[in-house]
């Protein structure tokens, strides 16, 4: 702690534990040896984690200075390499008046988020150079870049999908058969859509109102924490998963406001439709890491809601500067 802190530290008490996959995260009290208090977000990551915590580091350090960014303020870490342990220490939004609002999201807030991302995506669309070095993530969220790491995650779903199933045992034959028949055009389909490494840009990856999306008191923009799954990435993918867990929200008029939120001149409104689209798919993927049946069914609604198969068939359109007014959806 004081090599992460920077500063002798005389005493260390835990607060509460967070809830993680891949890492130990907790709110501590970190008595200073001048005399003075703070609370802190440390997460302590081996292996993996220690391999995502990096990400979130690489994030802190090149990438957030870089914009107006949302995150929390990085107060340190501790990295000695190899697997780790890694120790990283933020600020604590509690202390600082922010809190989860998960699905009671208001409508300000909702538009804040939508503003938040679409400005983190503006700032770094095809403009990928200071995380394409990075340790590719192969875990809950789909990556675009680089295109082989497309084929690991189909793997990797398929692997996990087996698992899911076995435990799964209320869903039906035709529920399951939907996996097998999405994965394998998903994959191809993915990796035609990035082969030019155009419209692509970094995503958060795991962008959500139930527990990295914080609000305070007066204020609709956001902040955002647990940026460990960063990567290149289709922009509406981060739309798609945070709108996930809001049925009544209407995602046309929210999809078009990050549109035109973003600013990029060639980047269609057909195309950004498509990506919807075709990220909804991922949402189904994210469900079987999660082994929720909930989410995997409320996620299969989705794929009709919104026609998402027709990702899968239809050649993705163009990259060109004028918008079409394309349908959504049923």
């Amino acid at each position: 702690m004081s090599a992460a802190l920077g500063t002798p530290v005389s005493s260390v008490g835990v607060i509460e534990t967070l809830d993680a996959s891949a890492a130990e995260v907790a709110r501590l009290l970190v008595k200073t040896a001048d005399g003075s208090d703070l609370t802190v977000i440390a997460k302590r990551a081996s292996g993996t984690g220690a391999r995502a915590a990096r990400r979130e580091i690489c994030f802190f350090e090149r990438l957030a200075p870089q914009w107006d960014h949302p995150a929390p303020a990085l107060l340190g870490f501790s990295d000695p390499g190899g697997d780790g342990p890694l120790l990283l220490l933020t600020e604590d939004l509690q202390a600082a008046g922010y809190r989860v609002v998960g699905a009671e999201v208001s409508t300000d807030q909702l538009h804040g988020a939508i503003d938040t991302i679409a400005s983190f995506h503006g700032h770094f669309w095809e403009h990928l150079g200071d995380a394409t070095d990075l340790e590719p993530s192969v875990t809950s969220s789909a990556q675009a870049w680089p295109p082989d790491v497309i084929t690991r995650q189909a793997a990797t779903v398929r692997s996990e999908a087996a698992r899911f199933f076995a435990e799964a045992t209320e869903l039906t034959e035709a529920e399951r058969a939907v996996l097998d028949e999405l994965v394998t055009r998903w994959e191809r389909q993915f990796r035609a859509r990035v082969a030019d490494g155009r419209a692509l840009t970094l995503i958060h990856g795991d962008f959500h109102f139930l527990g990295n999306i914080l609000f305070t008191t007066g204020d609709p923009r956001p902040k955002v924490i647990d940026w460990s799954e960063l990567k290149p990435g289709l922009g509406p993918h981060d739309v798609a998963y945070c709108l996930s867990v809001l049925p009544a929200a209407d995602r046309e008029a929210l999809l078009k406001r990050y549109w035109e939120a973003l600013g990029v001149r060639h980047y269609s409104w057909d195309l950004c439709t498509w990506d919807f689209r075709f990220s909804v798919i991922s949402n189904l993927f994210q469900s079987i890491f999660q082994h929720s049946v909930k989410w995997y069914r409320t996620s299969l609604a989705a794929i009709d809601r919104f026609d998402a198969r027709s990702a899968l068939t239809e050649p993705p359109p163009p990259i060109a500067a004028a918008p079409g007014p394309a349908g959504f959806g049923r």
